[in-house]
């Protein structure tokens, strides 16, 4: 019966994602030839092979196979046949679960890392900052071990499926996309990473797992400059300390005793206390402290509160153009830059209801908003609070709303609308690959923009609907521009580091941010405090035992603090470093 069979003991994910389409691991197939090769001799001339022209119709009639193909119709002929037969084997289409052969990794028989409350608790006190994310690796062929380790051979049949020697694989683009917190401290870029490659069974995996985290990393200190940027990031207070008594003796927290009835399955077992009953049956102690007075109260959200109406000074139009597998979708729509975390999602999720899409479309269209609302807040900072095409004296956002009103009714009396109405459309495989081709492109361009985002320079700090600032020009002396030039233009790491426009972070620290590590650095570098890796690490901060000691989240809460929380400490002692 299937209920008596074990559960969680083997994983098939890794060989359905593989054999199977998806648009997560996509087969890299080769591609047809566009036609015959022909060649030439030395004066300029066609060459003619007259064992293809002169055998063709004996082919049709002879029934030996004996012969070898000489010719280069036949070539073609079997160059076709390999390439149906690769894609038979890889991006298979399913509408129905199907079965495959489980596979069992060591890894699977190890315990996951799991965090106490006290440290879980720590995020809580961290704000929200949702960065997009982008994984694109290239996985080579490779064959994929046996589903089972192989064991003794005398004892054991190992020509069984599931230690037989799989089948070399075709090679794969692995694309991911999605949302990574700024200030996220209970996982690590290190541990996403090893995890990922775990579920997927990649091969090399070391340099999978450092080529992802260092795509995390890398984009994470991309975004840092404008997502931490005063205009759009408040500062967050810092939480009240709680007063001392009239005794001059601090409080502590203190957990009332319930009865068996009141008190959840999930309360913590064999806590000491001085009014815990002893084991022996002893007279229990009378407990010091008593448990304070929690009292809650309901109150309803006015309709015209920020929950429902969330504040859009900085409004603007939004262009999507999503691909997943054979399916495009494109959108027109208005969008706040101050629209709380959770907007995105859902819109996202009720968008994708109404137009009946996968679940897999939420993700892919919550990133999309996210990335064009960084591209624009970029914008505003460099326009010193302003957006283009709003916000300023005689000038109207392109909305085709009617009688130029701020908002209202679309009035397009051409075409009715039509630009700003949600589309799904069906694509073909040609062109699914003329638009792959195109979004590699698009990739290549959004790195180049997105390469300027580590740097402050050239942001304005402002209010909404602030005028631009202007900044005085440096003077320099004789021969000093041309110095400063080949300076920013350095390729070196310690170089790039404070580079505007580079890749790593900048080595002054802006809205929160702070230095830069280098790839050398990364290797032996760890946080004072919660001992982080270098490697998961998108800035540094100056701490109590030096400058540079502190990572970005342990930074932050020492600046807004004045002090280290106790229940990050030695949160990553057991992460093991990644090289």
């Amino acid at each position: 019966m299937e209920r008596s069979k074990p559960q969680a003991f083997l994983s098939s994910y890794a060989p359905r994602l593989r054999g199977y389409n998806n648009s997560l691991l996509t087969p890299v197939l080769p591609s047809a030839p566009t036609g015959p090769v022909s060649r030439t001799t030395k004066r300029g001339t066609t060459i003619i092979n007259y064992a293809e022209d002169g055998y063709d119709d004996l082919d049709e009639d002879s029934d030996d196979t004996r012969r070898r193909p000489t010719g280069l119709r036949s070539l073609r002929k079997e160059d076709s046949v390999s390439r149906q037969d690769i894609a038979e084997k890889a991006g298979k289409e399913t509408k129905e679960p199907v079965d495959v052969q489980g596979i069992w990794r060591d890894w699977m028989a190890k315990h996951r890392l799991a965090r106490s409350d006290q440290q879980n608790a720590v995020q809580a006190t961290l704000p929200l900052t949702l960065i997009p994310i982008r994984i694109d690796l290239d996985v080579p062929a490779f064959v994929p071990p046996p589903p089972f380790p192989t064991p003794n051979p005398n004892t054991v049949d190992i020509s069984l499926p599931q230690y037989r020697q799989q089948e070399m694989t075709v090679p794969y683009k692995l694309r991911d996309i999605f949302c990574w917190n700024l200030h996220e401290t209970l996982i690590s870029t290190d541990q996403f990473a090893q995890t990922l490659v775990q579920d997927l069974d990649l091969p090399h995996r070391q340099n999978a797992i450092a080529e992802i985290s260092k795509q995390i990393r890398t984009q994470l200190e991309e975004y840092a400059g404008v997502a931490l940027h005063p205009l759009f990031h408040a500062e967050q207070p810092a939480p009240s300390l709680p007063q001392p008594t009239a005794s001059g003796l601090t409080p502590r927290p203190s957990f009332a005793l319930k009865s068996r009835d009141e008190s959840p399955a999930s309360a913590i077992r064999g806590t000491s206390r001085p009014d815990t009953p002893a084991q022996t049956g002893g007279a229990p102690t009378p407990s010091q402290t008593q448990a304070p007075d929690v009292t809650a109260e309901a109150t309803p959200i006015l309709p015209d509160s920020d929950d429902y109406n969330p504040d859009d000074t900085y409004r603007c139009i939004i262009n999507l153009n999503l691909n997943l597998a054979s399916m495009l979708y494109t959108d027109k729509f208005e969008w706040s830059l101050l629209h709380p975390p959770g907007t995105a999602e859902a819109f996202a999720k009720v968008t994708c209801a109404d137009l009946g899409l996968t679940g897999e479309w939420i993700p892919a269209m919550t990133h999309a908003i996210y990335e064009a609302v960084l591209r624009l807040k970029k914008e505003a900072c460099e326009a010193g609070g302003l957006v283009a095409g709003w916000g300023g004296l005689q000038q109207e956002l392109p909305n085709d709303a009617a009688h130029g009103v701020e908002a209202g009714w679309r009035y397009d009396p051409d075409h009715l609308g039509d630009d700003w109405e949600p589309k799904v459309e069906f694509l073909s495989n040609e062109e699914i690959e003329k638009r792959e081709g195109d979004r590699e492109r698009q990739v290549r361009r959004l790195r180049r923009e997105t390469a300027r985002f580590s740097s402050t320079t050239g942001m304005l700090g402002g209010t909404p609907f602030g005028a631009p600032m202007e900044v005085e020009e440096e003077r320099m002396g004789r021969g000093e521009r041309s110095k400063k030039k080949r300076r920013f233009r350095s390729l070196s790491p310690l170089g790039r580091g404070g580079t505007p426009g580079g890749r790593g972070t900048p080595d002054v620290g802006g809205y929160g941010g702070g230095g830069a590590l280098t790839d050398q650095e990364r290797l032996q570098w760890r946080c004072w405090h919660c001992q982080i890796w270098g490697t998961s690490v998108w800035a540094v901060r100056d701490g109590p035992a030096g400058p540079r000691t502190l990572c970005a989240n342990c930074g932050y809460l020492y600046e807004r603090d004045q002090r280290l929380p106790r229940q990050c400490k030695n949160l990553h002692f057991t992460d093991p470093r990644i090289v």
